[in-house]
C-alpha cells in the first residue's frame, strides 16, 4: 500500500456529452460552423471534490449542486450567458455528462493543498 495521505473527499468526475457539444458546435461566435467541430476529449473533463458521503447521499448531493457545476462547465466554454441553455434541470444534467465517482482520494503531492 503507498503512503500517500487519502483526502476526506469524493471525486465527482464530470465529462461532456454529446448534447454539450452540440451546443458549443451552435454557438454564433462568429466561426463558419463548417469550420467547428468540437468533441470530447479527456482534457475536457472536470473534478470536483464533494463532501465524503455515504454512497446513499451522494445522488442528493449532486442535485444539489448540479446548478453551480452546470453553470462552470457552461462557462468554461462560453461566458456569454445569454447563450446558455435556459431551464436547466437535474435530468437535463445528466443528459449532458457523463457523471461518475471515485470514493477515494489520495493526494501524491508533498506540497499543502491551496485553495484559489
Amino acid at each position: 500500500m503507498n503512503d500517500y495521505p487519502s483526502l476526506n473527499r469524493t471525486a465527482l468526475i464530470v465529462k461532456p456529452l454529446k448534447p454539450y457539444w452540440d451546443w458549443a458546435n451552435n454557438i454564433d461566435d462568429g466561426v463558419p460552423k463548417e469550420q467547428k467541430n468540437f468533441s470530447k476529449t479527456e482534457m475536457d473533463t472536470t473534478v470536483y471534490l464533494i463532501p465524503d458521503l455515504d454512497p446513499a447521499e451522494i445522488n442528493d448531493h449532486i442535485e444539489a449542486v448540479f446548478p453551480e457545476i452546470f453553470e462552470d462547465e457552461l462557462e468554461a466554454w462560453w461566458t456569454e450567458e445569454k447563450d446558455w441553455p435556459k431551464n436547466r434541470t437535474f435530468a437535463m444534467f445528466k443528459e449532458w455528462f457523463e457523471i461518475s465517482i471515485a470514493p477515494l482520494v489520495y493526494d501524491t503531492v508533498e506540497e499543502d493543498l491551496v485553495k484559489e
